[in-house]
């Protein structure tokens, strides 16, 4: 049992460094998620399945040490990945899943062993699988603590593992073996770190969303986030059109907001009276002064003139919840009754591509549907501004500028206003149930990869097909199987909206895994659970629903729901498992795997989280009839 519990906790711990970094190599692009979590799945599970039948006995020693070693080498792998591709390259499907494969498949593989071997050996099922959810619960804590204070993922990685050693006192050289992988990650770490950027890396910050890199050139400042540029001191030129458009709109500005400062408190500081608050979620950000919080739930004393969003362009689902329907509600409560929002992005100056176009006509949009006034100037990138009253197109410049007044006003022809300002005749509104990041993200690979598309989804097929021919065809196995893809496919969907709501994903991932093995840790003490699919369709359903609908609900509820779920889910395995524990553990797992699958990276980006909410009822609805109705056993042909 102790065993059991290491293995867990290792397990849970790889996964979230792994998932940490993921997000970094692949830029932030969160429609990898299901990729990363459905490849950990479908190898773990084919690991289950073997370890499950095989009839020789591995010690616990050689067990840890492999573990050990699968770990450290996927490690490096993830980094040494983007030695092979150009920097700051966007990496398509068969790229992520050969990335994927080859960092912690056999990780996730040889984790699979050890749990079906230890699973087949009998025992009491609830106690197993209460002891290897309790190792994962541990695990996930023991990831957040380290995220509290900014340890590094190899750090991490090398705390996770030392209860490994502690099985490893029969076998001194599994020991050595052990200890030597777990050291070989924090001693590599500097040179690991730097393969993912093409500049030097010095002193990366583990921050809430993502890792930052800050480049010094002169007394210019650069931050890199997950490898992408989050935001210069260099554009001065657009950030003088940022500020200068939207104060010229007002007369009387006496009150401004800056959530994320990117050069904007510095101008706005040329206006005399005018006093500045900044938010900043990145304590790394954050100037003498200036407050840290959580943008979805800042609540000012007083109202605003205007609100500045010093936010980029929205390439993930992170990025876009600043440009939600509910976010943009959110902060008109902060305004005066003549004030405004802004933001400004850097679209192309002369010709918007078919991704910009959409983008834009869906930031339009949402805009619109939230403030009756929307004007849009046309220069430096794209100056977008909302009120509640009317807005002018008299460009009042009312400060000293270098660049604004002299030249990028009088390039702006009237034709291209006409031409920023036109309604678009249909547009998605971006709301946090269906981030347009995720659609548009998708068609990009489309674009760019469709002939790779292909070749992944038959991939997909066969591994399933493998997947479903080494399930035992059972009643049992049926309703367990289609339980792990609606669980699957509900954990993403999880993941995504808490990501499009609270941007924390990168940081918080770990609580998000400590919640529901807390739920099968509980689950596995149940011993009966009637009407166990309708439950499990039901719940999942009317849950996800909820936080679809209402995306101002407190975070703990995400917490909750996952935990729910995994309470129903794990009390099904183990009502169900009255023999052959590790036969259902594997259809639970490779169910999991098809619905990780389908959701990220198709369901959501082209349906959204409602649609896929009502398809999870409808699964489990046809599982319980075919519970009751069908044969106990049946035969693929």
């Amino acid at each position: 049992m102790p065993f059991l519990f290491a293995v867990g906790l290792f397990s849970a711990a790889l996964q979230s460094v792994y998932f940490r970094e993921y997000l970094s190599v692949f830029s932030g692009n969160e429609l990898s998620v299901g990729m990363i979590l459905s490849a950990w799945v479908l190898a773990a599970g084919a690991g289950t399945v073997l370890g499950s039948r095989a009839t020789a006995q591995v010690g616990p020693g050689v067990a840890a040490a492999a573990l050990a070693v699968c770990a450290a080498l996927g490690i490096t792998a993830i980094r040494a990945s983007r030695l092979v591709f150009l920097p700051g390259e966007l990496l398509g499907p068969l790229q992520m899943l050969a990335v994927i494969a080859a960092s912690e498949c056999p990780f996730s593989f040889a984790n699979g062993l050890v749990l079906g071997a230890l699973f087949s050996r009998g025992g009491r099922p609830g106690r197993l699988y209460g002891w290897e959810n309790a190792g994962t619960v541990t695990g996930a804590l023991c990831v957040f603590a380290g995220v509290l204070v900014q340890t590094p993922n190899s750090l991490i990685a090398v705390i996770a593992g030392l209860p490994l050693l502690a099985v490893c006192r029969r076998a001194p050289w599994a020991a050595l073996v052990c200890l030597a992988a777990l050291a070989f990650v924090p001693a590599f770490d500097r040179v690991s770190v730097q393969w993912k950027y093409d500049v030097p890396a010095q002193g990366i910050i583990y921050g809430h969303e993502g890792e930052i890199l800050p480049i010094g050139t002169g007394s210019d400042t650069t931050f890199l986030q997950n490898g992408t540029l989050y935001k210069s001191t260099m554009q001065r030129p657009f950030l003088e059109q940022a500020v200068h458009i939207p104060m010229g709109e007002r007369m009387a500005v006496r009150r401004a907001l800056v959530v994320f400062d990117r050069g904007q408190a510095a101008e706005i500081a040329k206006y005399t009276g005018c006093s500045v608050d900044v938010v900043e979620t990145e304590p790394a950000f954050a100037r003498q002064g200036g407050r840290i919080a959580a943008v979805e739930t800042f609540r000012p004393r007083l109202r605003y003139d205007i609100v500045f969003l010093g936010t980029g362009i929205p390439r993930t689902a992170a990025s876009n919840r600043f440009y939600t329907r509910s976010f943009l509600s959110h902060v008109k409560t902060f305004l005066a009754d003549s004030g405004l929002v802004t933001f400004t992005l850097p679209f192309s100056e002369n010709y918007l591509s078919p991704a910009e176009r959409k983008l834009y006509n869906a930031l339009y949009s949402t805009l619109g549907s939230v403030f009756p006034h929307v004007l849009v100037f046309p220069g430096e990138g794209y100056t977008f501004m909302a009120s509640d009253k009317p807005l002018s197109t008299k460009w009042s410049v009312r400060a000293p500028t270098e660049y604004l007044s002299s030249s990028i006003v009088p390039a702006v022809s009237d034709d291209r206003i006409q031409e920023a300002n036109r309604s678009p005749a249909s547009a998605i509104v971006n709301t946090s149930d269906r981030p347009v990041t995720l659609l548009l993200g998708l068609q990009s690979w489309i674009e760019l990869f469709g002939n790779q598309l292909g070749l992944v989804i038959a991939l997909l097929v066969a591994c399933f097909c493998v997947a479903a021919w080494l399930v035992p065809r059972t009643r049992a196995a049926f309703s367990v199987g289609t339980s792990g893809l609606v669980l699957g496919a509900y954990s993403v969907a999880i993941l995504l909206l808490y990501q499009s709501t609270c941007g924390a994903l990168y940081s918080h991932v770990s609580l998000l895994l400590v919640a529901l093995a807390a739920g099968f840790a509980a689950g596995s003490l149940i011993r009966r659970l009637p009407f166990s699919d309708l439950a499990i369709g039901a719940y999942c359903a009317c849950s996800l629903a909820l936080l679809a609908l209402f995306p101002s609900l407190p975070p703990v509820l995400f917490y909750l729901f996952h935990a729910g779920a995994g309470v129903l889910c794990g009390g099904q395995i183990v009502s169900k498992a009255r023999t052959g524990l590790g036969d259902l553990y594997a259809a639970d797992l490779f169910g999991g795997a098809l619905g990780m699958a389908l959701c990220s990276t198709l369901l959501i980006p082209l349906f959204g989280i409602l649609p896929v909410a009502i398809g999870m009822g409808v699964i489990k609805v046809i599982a319980e009839l075919a519970a009751k109705r069908g044969p106990a056993h049946f035969t693929m042909y």
